[in-house]
Formats: structure tokens, sequence, C-alpha cells
């Protein structure tokens, strides 16, 4: 039988490979020790970087270019730390989220089920690999850059904070090593954490994908009898036969633990990662405006024009599975009381019905994850994210 944590197997492969979260299954008794060290050693890392370019703001906060040169990598990196600290400083949590993940609620119980988490799945990697791939062609150009300017006899000024000059090899090639490698890690960490995140709520939507489905076959039989014999017979389904009864009971139980279940790991998934997220949300404005600032002075036939278009694209799109999962989540959970009444509840006795009713009460409010609680992770909030960066860009932009 498939395994609803397969969906997730790839992105926490992904992130114990950098060092942002636990082996989940460790194969050897020394693994998890060494794996903790290589943790350690990739905070004091990412610590160090992230105080390098704050040093930096201050050492050039008299140039607004210059600054903006380096606030664009320290934004996206903070946001990159919000969510690492998450996922490592709320790991009974995340855990917890895990054991529900596996647990019996939310495993497939037909092929139906089965199919259409196996599709969330397929979905989710593809995600992550076209996240990854387009992490490392951004690192690949943000190599080559420095290193064609140099060439063509320009001065070339590195985001981060050095106490020695940087300019004369073999320094300047260990320099431009060091910041290749520590911003590619760092944003192989961050779309992988982005894309667990989103696959959490990606989860949600197919549980009520599935929930649906149980929903709309509450009331089917496992026998041969048709649902209209028992209108010929004068008697209500779960009436006429007290072992339908008993197996409608089971069913509506069922969907009703199954529903509280999908709720409260939305909500929790909400909570664990709600400061992130509002770190994400106002740091996103920021650094696509200063992206798009930073772009209008570039040559268009530049490499770093091109690295930094990809950068803008990976931005805006990072942003946009959010909102997009979340309004997708929202318009899934609307569904529920259309599947209710898609069911066959005309054959059920007033008694069922009113059971029904409660339920359909209880779906009517929609599962709508939001940012701080308050802001609505959906597409119009997509937009307003980047009229505000347009806003910034036009004020930064004055002349």
């Amino acid at each position: 039988m498939y395994k609803t944590f397969d969906a997730f197997r790839p992105h926490f492969n992904a992130l114990a490979r950098v060092g942002y979260f636990k082996i989940l299954k460790p194969m050897t008794l020394n693994k998890p020790y060494l794996h903790k060290v290589y943790r350690t050693v990739v905070w004091i890392l990412v610590i160090t970087y992230n105080l390098q370019h704050l040093f930096r703001v201050i050492q050039v906060r008299h140039s607004t270019e210059e600054m903006v040169n380096t606030l664009f990598i320290l934004l996206t990196t903070l946001n990159t730390l919000g969510k690492q600290v998450a996922f490592n400083f709320r790991t009974g949590r995340v855990d917890r989220i895990l054991a529900t993940i596996n647990g019996f609620v939310f495993a497939p119980r037909n092929k139906h089920h089965e199919d259409v988490l196996k599709s969330n799945a397929a979905s989710m990697q593809r995600l992550l690999k076209l996240y990854l791939c387009a992490i490392f062609i951004c690192g690949g150009l943000w190599t080559i850059f420095p290193i064609v300017n140099r060439v063509l006899g320009e001065d070339v000024q590195f985001t981060c904070y050095f106490p020695f000059n940087t300019s004369n090899s073999p320094v300047f090639e260990l320099t431009l090593a060091y910041m290749s490698i520590l911003i590619t890690f760092q944003a192989y960490g961050n779309v992988t954490m982005d894309c667990t995140i989103v696959a959490f709520y990606a989860q949600a939507k197919t549980q009520l994908q599935i929930l649906r489905f149980n929903l709309e076959h509450l009331a089917d039989l496992d026998g041969k009898k048709k649902n209209g014999d028992f209108f010929e017979l004068g008697t209500y389904k779960d009436v006429a036969n007290k072992g339908f009864n008993r197996l409608m009971h089971r069913r509506f139980v069922s969907c009703v633990k199954h529903h509280q279940q999908i709720v409260w790991f939305a909500k929790e998934v909400e909570s664990i990662f709600g400061e992130a997220m509002v770190i994400q949300c106002f740091v996103m404005t920021w650094v696509i405006c200063m992206t798009v600032y930073k772009i209008v002075g570039l040559s268009i036939f530049s490499v770093e024009f091109f690295s930094m278009g990809m950068y803008l694209g990976c931005m805006l799109a990072q942003l946009f599975i959010y909102c997009y999962y979340g309004t997708q989540l929202k318009v899934e959970s609307n569904f529920l009381n259309q599947s209710i009444y898609s069911s066959e509840w005309t054959s059920l006795s007033p008694a069922m019905r009113r059971q029904l009713l409660l339920l359909m009460t209880r779906c009517s409010r929609p599962i709508s994850p939001c940012i701080a609680y308050i802001i609505p992770m959906s597409t119009e909030t997509y937009i307003t994210i980047i009229k505000s960066s347009y806003t910034l860009f036009t004020f930064l932009n004055r002349k």
C-alpha cells in the first residue's frame, strides 16, 4: 500500500542533505551524531555569512547603490534563516505533523485515494526539482559574472564584509568560491523549505479531495441492491438494513474525524511557520523592489542581467506558490458541502439527515491559511505584495 509520507521523502532528504533538518530515519548508529555536528557547522556558516552582510551594510550606509547590492542578498538569507529557525526549534511539532501524515486517518483506503495521493506527490516532486534546477543556474551565473567583469578590467566589489583586500589572486578566487558556495547552499535550503511548507498545504488540499470522495459515496451500498429498491419498499436504507446502519455510522464518524484532522493539520502548519511567513511577506516586498532597482541599471546583454533576471523570477515564483496553494486549499474546502449534498442523502432516514446537516454546518467555514493570522494566503495577497514592491521601487528610483 502506498504511504502518504512518500510525497515528502524527497523534501526531507534534501533538507537533511544541507543540514537544515535532522535525518528522519538514520541508517547507522554514528550517522545521527555526525549529522548533528554537520548541522552545527551549517548554523555557524549561515550566521557568519549573515553577519558579514550586516557589517557590509553598515560600512556602505552612505551609498544607496552599494546598500541595495548588499541588502537584496541579506534580506533573502534572513528570510531563509527565519524558516530554518522554525524547522529546528519546533522539531517536536514538525514531528507531530509527520506522524499525522503517516497516521491511519491520512492513509489511503482504496485505489482512488492512492491515485490522488500519487498525483499530488508527483506534482510536489516536479516543483522541487524545478526550483533546485533554477537555484543551481542562478548560482552558476553569480559565479560567472564576477569573473567576466574581472577579465574585462572592471572593479569587482563583493557584497560581504572582509577585513582584507580581495582584489588580488588567489584571494579573489577563494573569496568568490566562498561566496558562491554559501549563497547556493542557502538557496538550496531556502527553496527546499519553501517546497516542504507548500507540500504541507498541498497535502491538506489532497486530503480534502479524498474526504470529498468519501462524502459523495457516504450512502453507497457495498452489495448489489440498488438505492432505488428501498423507495419501492417504502423504507430508508439505514432503517431497512441494520448492517448498513452500522456501516453508515462508521463512515460518518470516519469523515468527521478526517475533517477534524485536516483542520488541525492546516492550522498547525500555519502556527509553526507563522512568524517565518510574516518575515517572508515583508522581506519579499523589499527584495523584489531592490532586485528590480538593480536590474534597471544593468546592460541587458550582461551576465549579471541574466542572473538577476533569473533571481527575480525565483523570488516571484517563491511567493506565488504559497499564495496559489493557499487559494487551492480554501477553494477545495468550500466544496465540502457540495459533496455532502451530492451523496444519496435522500435515501437516508431523517435522523441521519440531521447528522449530515450538522456536518454541513461544521464544514461551512472554509480552511483558509493566513499570514500572521490576519492576511489571507491568496492570489489577491500576491497581487497586493507586487503592487507594494512597485511602490517602493518608484520611491527608490526617484532622481
